[in-house]
């Protein structure tokens, strides 16, 4: 070994256990590295083709290391080494993407379930810009009627690798990409055949996934083809399995002595049921105490009357909970049953050497089942005291009471769980020619059509006209038999029901009462969209590169809602109303890179690049976006880059067009005397303000849902934003292997589309500095001041400020160049992402360090090669939280409980390609088992970054024939 390998090895022996420091205190923004493979062997990436790597921000070709613009990569080996059967359960434990939508998260709604859609940065999924080999795709609808790109209609197998891209780049790829682009890249030219099973299953043997399918790939003269049909598919996880069948929630503290005594208002309880809710048995709060007291109570069948409730020492607490006798969510979905179906079809043929016809299909096929508790009523029902059902005793003591009817909980599970099937369809066809002119420039046409068709079907859902009369029985006069009250609700064939005790309402009060029901949204998207790049002109430092382009898009929603919704005839009365609109765009943009100086003193490399895109949307006008950004190399090893750009989103349809809907929601309302310290500084007056007593005010909103009435703005104008990155790439050459970058970012969102949300909606309106504000015209109290109905509009009134800094480090090498020797020692990679939130502000108020948005979050991920053998591990981590920023005195409020832990979990995989034709793998993820973080806001896995699945095993298998 000379003496300048010496050296190397030496400084490599000394920097290892630095490096593996540093990258835990690093962050996905780097385009370091251009493919992205933490387990991709060092030894065979050592030399990359960087001509051929192309990454997202720009239609120019150029390596991910010449970028201006951070970028981020996962590749094919990454999703192998987790076991990742859908590509978002991986993107989303990258640092900079936040919880978006997936099947972890997506029950308990209207028809979000099974959706896979990304959310960078928490600036949400709407300006997320999800691309296909740099192409916009058809987008499948939320249930609020927003269309974002399914990531799960691509499959995995077929994935080369996943490019995320955080900054603005609407300039280059037009609305949507406010916070970014994720690109996924497909495997080209594939030949022969490969066929792929894969199994995993939890340590408690409660949820499982497989996937299976086959790929067939043929070169011939003049082109190449091939054809992907793949199936996977996850089993149930209900809320029992998961550990969340009871409520985990803040509660009054009985040992609180008032204001300022040291001693938290609120604590946490693990151990509650609900008293009112979930509970097959009917509950109430009636004069059936001792001695004739008001009480809650609950009716028992044996003593043929109510009998107080057994909540505890502490009864009902807040109106809400019981530590004893209660409901739960034990059978309620927590992950939804899941298949899916995946076809791929591409195909192209050279006419000539400048000449190319292309061509490509895509299909998905995904069934979802939702299921949550049955139908219930939460005094939303009364009984009248001449109700033939009600027993004597339960008569006798109403009228003791001097009372004539009373309402009541209970869950109606005669009727069965709700469900909601969900069956989506999505496919798209594209055909083009793409060619060259001359030895640098390029150029293509491609003409799309996609089309994504759901229908959502509800079970078990009741008609409340139906259900009020039929709960409204008397005795016929002339028959004796037991009616509904209503003539007109006979006439129709109108059962009693009886809700003394339980399993008391008769199959033919339920088929009379409830019904099944199907929406259906069809969206389409038509596309037109020619490219042209090369080489301009040649400068001293290298070739001037520009690419132009026309795109024309269309898009179209035509939801259908069922006569139920439409007519807001079943539970809660929700509503929905048809939509049925489009919207086109026509746009023309132009890229340019300028080398400006190369191979200069102080100037290994200096270039700028700028980008324009002019757009005239059918209903938002004609907007543009920029970008100027450059990058400095100093030295071969240093390079900086800044990246400064505009971006635009126009309003969506569903943000348009929603007509309107009504429902109800589970409400806090933030003048409760519970909560009035978890507010900002200006809560407290403003509820007295409002005439609410601090201390003796007892909300409905402990008891019941509040109606939630929300809509769509035709009025609504373009989003504009501010984009700023600034970042350093460090690739030293006496330490081969190594690259270090940092990225600071900042994007500010004027005119933002949002809709704040119930819950905030409420907040905002009395946590300002006065009930002056736009939030508060949105919120309706009643003259007893309880919320009646929140509205719930989009308007362009958000502004967003996102500010931070990512980090990134990789390090490859052989280990027989750090140790020394000849034989060999297989090789390694270690590669650290991190990133750190400092601000994330919205309308004045910061959540950043707040639970849904953590101050910082790493991924550590390591591989060792050794022939045909590979060992990966691979952990994450996402700090220390806290509940709220703007509580005036947490300490007073929930004590200990405002810090929400950090969490850190493990995963280990091992591959072995030593067989012929045949590669085996195997792994676990969550290795140590690891729970969610122990708190309220958490504890139930709310968000993406806590594993309510558990240690989780999985197997698989690779066949393969012919040369890939």
């Amino acid at each position: 070994m000379t003496q300048s390998n010496k050296n190397i090895s030496a400084c490599r022996l000394a920097l290892l256990g630095s490096i593996s420091l540093l990258a835990a205190f690093a962050t996905p923004a780097s385009a370091a590295q251009a493919d992205g493979d933490i387990t991709a062997n060092p030894a065979e990436t050592a030399e990359i083709d960087e001509a051929a790597i192309v990454v997202t921000g720009s239609r120019i070709a150029r390596t991910g290391i010449d970028a201006p613009t951070p970028t981020v990569a996962v590749g094919a080996a990454d999703i192998e080494a987790k076991g990742i059967t859908n590509v978002v359960d991986l993107l989303n434990q990258l640092p900079q993407i936040s919880t978006g939508l997936s099947n972890a998260n997506t029950s308990f709604s209207f028809g979000n379930v099974g959706l896979n859609q990304i959310d960078l940065r928490n600036l949400g999924v709407r300006r997320t810009l999800t691309l296909v080999n740099g192409r916009r795709r058809t987008g499948t609808p939320d249930d609020s009627n927003f269309l974002a790109f399914d990531l799960s209609n691509i499959p995995t197998a077929l994935i080369e690798r996943v490019e995320v891209q955080t900054g603005g780049t609407s300039a280059v790829y037009g609305a949507d990409a406010v916070a970014g682009v994720v690109n996924i890249m497909l495997k080209k030219d594939f030949e022969g055949i490969e066929a792929f099973g894969q199994y995993g299953v939890t340590g408690r043997g409660d949820y499982h996934t497989a996937s299976y399918g086959v790929t067939l790939g043929t070169n011939y003269e003049r082109g190449n083809a091939v054809v992907h049909v793949s199936r996977s598919e996850n089993g149930l996880l209900t809320r029992g399995e998961a550990g969340q069948a009871f409520p985990f929630a803040f509660v009054s503290n009985p040992a609180n002595t008032g204001p300022n005594d040291g001693i938290p208002n609120r604590i946490p309880r693990d151990d509650l049921r609900f008293a009112y809710f979930g509970f097959p048995a009917m509950t109430s709060y009636l004069p059936f105490g001792p001695g004739g007291a008001w009480t809650d109570v609950i009716y028992d069948p044996a003593l043929q009357t109510f009998r107080p409730l057994n909540a505890g020492p502490n009864g009902v607490i807040d109106g809400t909970y019981s530590a004893g006798e209660g409901g739960t969510q034990a059978a309620d979905t927590r992950i939804a049953p899941l298949t899916r179906t995946n076809i791929y079809a591409k195909a192209d043929y050279e006419f000539s050497d400048n000449l190319k016809f292309v061509t490509e299909a895509i299909f998905a096929d995904t069934k979802a089942v939702d299921r949550i508790g049955s139908v219930f009523d939460s005094w939303s029902t009364f009984v009248s005291i001449d109700n033939p059902f009600m027993p004597q005793a339960v008569r006798d003591g109403l009228v003791a009471a001097g009372q004539n009817s009373f309402g009541y909980a209970r869950e109606h599970s005669e009727f069965g769980m709700r469900m909601s099937k969900i069956h989506r369809q999505y496919y798209s066809i594209s055909a083009g020619f793409e060619g060259n002119i001359g030895n640098s420039w390029k150029w293509s046409v491609v003409g799309e059509y996609g089309k994504s068709s759901t229908s959502n079907s509800q079970f078990n859902d009741r008609i409340d006209e139906r259900w009020f009369a039929a709960s409204d029985a008397i005795l016929d006069p002339v028959t004796g038999e037991i009616v509904c009250r209503s003539l007109e609700a006979r006439a129709q064939g109108c059962v009693p029901v009886n809700v003394f005790g339980t399993d008391t309402i008769s199959q033919a009060a339920v088929d009379y009462i409830s019904a099944n029901h199907t929406s259906v949204t069809d969206t389409t998207q038509t596309l037109v969209q020619g490219l042209v790049s090369g080489d301009l002109l040649q400068l001293p430092a290298g070739a001037v590169k520009v690419s132009a382009g026309l795109e024309y898009r269309k898009d179209a929603l035509d939801f259908r809602p069922s006569y139920v919704w439409e007519q807001a005839a079943g539970f809660f009365a929700s509503q929905f109303s048809p939509v049925k609109a489009s919207n086109d765009v026509r746009e023309a943009f132009a890229e340019v890179l300028v080398p400006v100086l190369r191979n200069q003193p102080f100037f290994h490399s200096l270039e700028l690049e700028g980008a324009f895109r002019i757009s005239d949307y059918q209903r938002a006008g004609t907007v543009d976006s920029w970008k100027i950004a450059g990058s400095w190399a100093p030295v071969r090893d240093v390079r900086f880059r800044v990246n400064k750009a505009k971006a635009v989103r126009a309003p969506s349809l569903g943000e348009m067009f929603d007509p309107g809907s009504r429902g109800a929601t589970g409400l806090t309302d933030p003048c409760d005397p519970l909560v009035l310290d978890a507010g900002s500084a200006s809560r407290r007056a403003n509820c007295a303000a409002l005439g609410l007593d601090p201390v003796t005010f007892d909300p409905n909103t402990r008891r019941m849902t509040t109606l939630l009435f929300t809509t769509g703005n035709p009025n609504l104008d373009v989003e504009k934003g501010d984009t700023l990155t600034a970042g350093v790439i460090v690739n030293p050459r006496w330490i081969p292997g190594l690259s270090i970058s940092a990225d600071w970012y900042r994007i500010k969102l004027k005119g933002g589309i949002v809709r704040i949300g119930a819950q905030k909606t409420a907040d905002n309106c009395v946590d300002l500095p006065t009930l002056d504000n736009e939030f508060c015209d949105f919120v309706t109290r009643g003259p007893d001041g309880d919320i009646v109905e929140v509205r719930d509009s989009y308007v362009n009134a958000s502004s967003l400020k996102v500010e931070g800094v990512d980090f990134e480090a990789t390090y490859r090498a052989n280990l027989s160049d750090i140790f020394g020797g000849s034989g060999d020692l297989g090789s390694f990679s270690l590669r650290g992402i991190a990133s750190y939130l400092k601000d994330n502000i919205t309308a004045g108020l910061d959540d950043a360090g707040e639970a849904d948005n953590p101050k910082f979050r790493a991924t550590l991920n390591a591989a060792y090669h050794n022939g045909p053998f590979r060992l990966t591990w691979a952990s994450r981590f996402v700090g220390g939280t806290v509940t709220n920023n703007d509580a005036v005195n947490p300490a007073e409020d929930i004590g200990k409980f405002y810090h929400i832990p950090s969490v850190w979990y493990h995963d280990a995989s091992v591959g072995y390609d030593g067989l012929e034709n045949l590669s085996l793998y195997a792994g676990v993820n969550n290795l140590f088992d690891t729970s969610p973080r122990y708190h309220p806001f958490t504890y139930r896995g709310t968000s993406a970054y806590d594993d309510v699945i558990g240690r989780f095993f999985y197997v698989g298998a690779k066949l393969r024939f012919g040369r890939n």
